[in-house]
């Protein structure tokens, strides 16, 4: 069998990591979550075969199978990953294991973060998925899903841990036999190789979203493309788009030689890009990084007010992105209304909400909270021994929902001791447990803490305005919405200041429930690199 890295399959794994770590307005400061996933935390959790376990150390890995690629982010090497395919016997016969990892180190705010993820999948020779497993560190942050196909084929069982000896939660994600995994991805482009103007497409598990995507291949045209040498090939360029339930498409350009080996990729987010290369080349030692993924992917803003923002009962911003629908993207629900202007372009609304505010008639009628919004998760360990200890330390009043949430909103403004962004995305109990974390530490801690006083909450991802060593713009972040009365109303732990101003534009919003649950970062990829802002009216 012919083996190929699948450097096109990676960009999901690349495109979460730098989305959920670039999560970063965090010191100073669909429409809802779409997926095919039902939580059963009644349900066993999934045994692994002993296929699925990982030889940890990658660099000991000499399979003449092995394929290697080197990853860049704005010209600078920041990492590796390896594929690599094994036909093995079983007790139902051949089958195959593909393996795909990957290490690379980000900066945030002048810090270092290490990712690093490991994905296994056993499937049938002709890319049928029947297991997978998947493990994900960021910083101390560790998260595992270990899933199998059910003997019908019609649901993928999938048992998510998001700390280790954290709470476990089985989810059944809908499926179909013919579904694949890796080598499906593989025998997308390569069994025969594409020719021009062919298109072909497959849905496949997508790793670390935990959801099927169809994923489609359109051929080009050949091209000459410049190598890391120096040199020029002539390759065959194909745009690699997927499509998720309840998501917008997502496109990546990939080069491919006459055998279908793909040479060298580019990603959703923009001036990423990978090469395939020597395995001595990819796990050689760059130069440290300089990007930052706070301050260089600020969204400039122009028109921003200079004083009172956060006070302002409403302001309107126009946004321009590039290559996307805002009013497709951007979440009008809470405290905003986006009302589009032609197919890139649109204004967006959004008002300083609290429990007294009169709401206008857009956002009058608020969906009201699921079961989801008050129940426990892997990330939200709503009963978890360290969770309801903090709970029971906070000072709440007695009566008031809305002084209950402000105050646990300034609770854990205070309990997270170490503002810090070396961590990855940690679950609430290791944020109660280290007190330590950014913006989604502060966001999760207050989620359980809200819900463990019956108080429904979620959390909302988008941007937040900051002046950052006098660098101004919008910052990627996450926050928090707690239902009070008869509306949702944001709060923002990082701050602790009684709840958030017209200063924050939401993309989107999730209960962080299920192991789908990183599938809500994908809006926020969308806005990544292509948006531009600005103020056209305040009140």
């Amino acid at each position: 069998m012919a083996m190929l890295s699948l450097r096109r399959h990676f960009a999901w794994i690349l495109l979460l990591g730098v989305a959920g770590a670039g999560l970063a307005g965090c010191d100073s400061a669909p429409r809802g979550n779409s997926t095919n996933s039902k939580q059963n935390a009644t349900s066993a959790p999934v045994v692994p075969s002993p296929a699925l376990k990982f030889k940890d150390d990658v660099e000991q890995i000499n399979s003449p199978h092995a394929e290697w690629g080197a990853l860049f982010y704005q010209g600078e090497k920041i990492g590796f990953m390896m594929t690599n395919f094994e036909r093995l016997k079983g007790e139902d016969g051949s089958y195959v294991r593909g393996t795909m990892v990957q290490r690379m180190v980000l900066r945030r705010d002048g810090q270092a973060l290490d990712i690093r993820s490991e994905n296994i999948t056993l499937e049938t020779l002709d890319g049928q998925l029947r297991e997978f497993s998947t493990k994900i560190e960021e910083g101390t942050a560790v998260r595992r899903f270990v899933g199998k196909v059910s003997p019908d084929g019609k649901s993928l069982m999938i048992t998510s841990e998001m700390t280790a000896g954290g709470k476990v939660s089985t989810d059944r994600v809908n499926w179909s036999a013919e579904y694949g995994g890796l080598l499906a991805n593989y025998l997308l482009t390569h069994n025969p190789p594409l020719k021009s103007g062919e298109q072909r497409e497959k849905t496949i598990l997508l790793p670390s979203l935990n959801q099927p995507g169809m994923t489609r291949v359109e051929v080009l045209d050949e091209e000459l493309v410049r190598m890391l040498d120096g040199s020029n090939v002539r390759l065959l360029k194909a745009r690699l788009i997927t499509q998720i339930p309840g998501q917008s498409l997502l496109s990546t350009t990939i080069w491919m030689d006459d055998s279908g080996e793909i040479v060298k990729s580019t990603s959703p987010i923009q001036q990423i890009e990978t090469y395939r290369c020597s395995k001595e080349f990819a796990l050689s030692k760059g130069k440290p990084v300089t990007f930052d993924l706070v301050t260089d992917m600020m969204v400039p803003v122009r028109g921003m007010p200079r004083v009172n923002v956060p006070l302002m009962p409403e302001l309107t911003y126009r946004l321009n992105l590039k290559g996307s629908d805002p009013a497709e993207v951007f979440a009008s629900q809470t405290n905003q209304v986006v009302t589009p202007i032609d197919e890139h372009t649109a204004n967006l609304e959004v008002w300083r909400v609290r429990p007294d505010t009169k709401l206008p008639a857009a956002l009058a009628n608020a969906p009201i909270p699921t079961a989801e919004d008050l129940a426990a998760s892997p990330l939200i360990e709503v009963n978890s021994p360290a969770v309801q200890s903090l709970a029971k330390l906070a000072s709440l009043p007695e009566e008031d929902v809305w002084q209950k949430a402000v105050a646990l909103e300034k609770f854990v403004h205070q309990t997270i001791q170490q503002k810090n962004f070396s961590q990855g995305f940690l679950s609430a109990a290791a944020v109660a447990e280290q007190k330590v974390g950014d913006c989604t530490e502060h966001s999760v801690l207050l989620i359980a803490l809200l819900r463990a006083n019956k108080i429904p909450a979620r959390a909302a991802m988008g941007m937040v305005y900051v002046d950052y060593g006098g660098k101004q713009g919008f910052a990627y972040h996450m926050w928090t919405e707690a239902w009070i009365h008869d509306r949702w109303i944001p709060l923002d732990a990082t701050r602790g200041e009684g709840g958030i101003g017209v200063d924050y534009i939401k993309v989107t919003q999730t209960s962080l429930t299920g192991s789908s649950a990183f599938a809500a970062f994908l809006p926020v990829t969308q806005v990544i690199g292509h948006l531009e802002v600005e103020v056209v009216e305040t009140k």
